[in-house]
């Protein structure tokens, strides 16, 4: 009976940590959805605050397109893979 019962545990380990791994990955990716629709409502916002603010838009133009580069070589594999 113990031998069954190993050769069971056995067959069932990897289905184990096969399934934990894909759980730890969904975590993972929705986690990083999160974060992409907080930075795209943060980009929308931001700039519509600098106008009531009177801040010039033109001064926040250079960090902002460093921002797009940066965010665009980050998530483009999150987001193909949607």
């Amino acid at each position: 009976m113990d031998e069954d019962l190993n050769k069971l545990l056995l067959n069932l380990d990897n289905e184990i940590e096969r399934k934990c791994y894909q759980i730890k990955e969904k975590k993972k990716d929705e986690k990083a959805k999160k974060l992409f629709m907080l930075v795209a409502f943060l980009f929308l916002t931001i700039p519509f605050l600098f106008v009531f603010m009177g801040i010039n838009i033109l001064i926040v133009c250079f960090p902002v397109m460093l921002f797009l580069m940066i965010s665009t070589i980050i998530l483009s594999p999150i987001i193909l893979r949607i």
